[in-house]
């Protein structure tokens, strides 16, 4: 009776400390996602288009990404060291196009999709490995004007790789 009574309290516990990370990453990712320092963070650069072109129905895009640390050699960087990626960490949609993606976490920590040009956030839970990864879909639709538009994974994560395009931020090119 006492093993079955502590390992209930152990199991409160876990289950406790696994929503008291889950808080800590929201409230991580809406500060970083309410930075305003101009040093920081990616930018978004959006290119017009040279000539206006008529809507047209756009078939849905999908678009498969793999997250890996570093320990499960996500990307090695010019420094020869493994970090955190993204893979890839850019693709090319058409304008107005509906965008299905599956993100396969292989991490054990959280990360997210951010783009607030497109209207994108989205948190992608930890818990994967290489064996089985934490799979996550979801839609969105690309921006109507082409250009190059940036993500970045607002949750803080390999610092270096947070700061480095191709690896936690990339871009989405919305091209005609």
């Amino acid at each position: 009776m006492d093993k079955e009574r502590a390992y209930r309290e152990w199991m409160m516990v876990a289950v406790g400390l696994t929503g008291l990370m889950s808080v800590l990453a929201i409230i991580v990712s809406a500060v970083a996602l309410s930075s305003k320092n101009p040093n920081k963070g990616p930018t978004t650069v959006v290119v017009p288009a040279a000539a206006t072109t008529a809507a047209a129905a756009v078939a849905p895009a999908s678009q498969k990404i793999s997250i890996k640390a570093d320990d499960e050699h996500g990307r090695k960087g010019p420094d020869g060291t493994w970090h955190d990626a993204f893979l890839p960490a850019d693709f090319t949609v058409q304008p107005g196009q509906t965008v299905k993606v599956t993100v396969d976490n292989y991490d054990g920590g959280p990360h997210s999709f951010t783009s607030p040009s497109m209207g994108v956030n989205q948190t992608i839970p930890g818990g994967g490995s290489l064996s089985s990864p934490r799979t996550v879909t979801f839609t969105f639709t690309a921006p109507k004007t082409p250009g190059k538009y940036s993500w970045w994974c607002a949750v803080p994560c390999d610092p270096w790789a947070m700061a480095h395009d191709g690896f936690m931020r990339g871009y989405v090119t919305v091209k005609a």
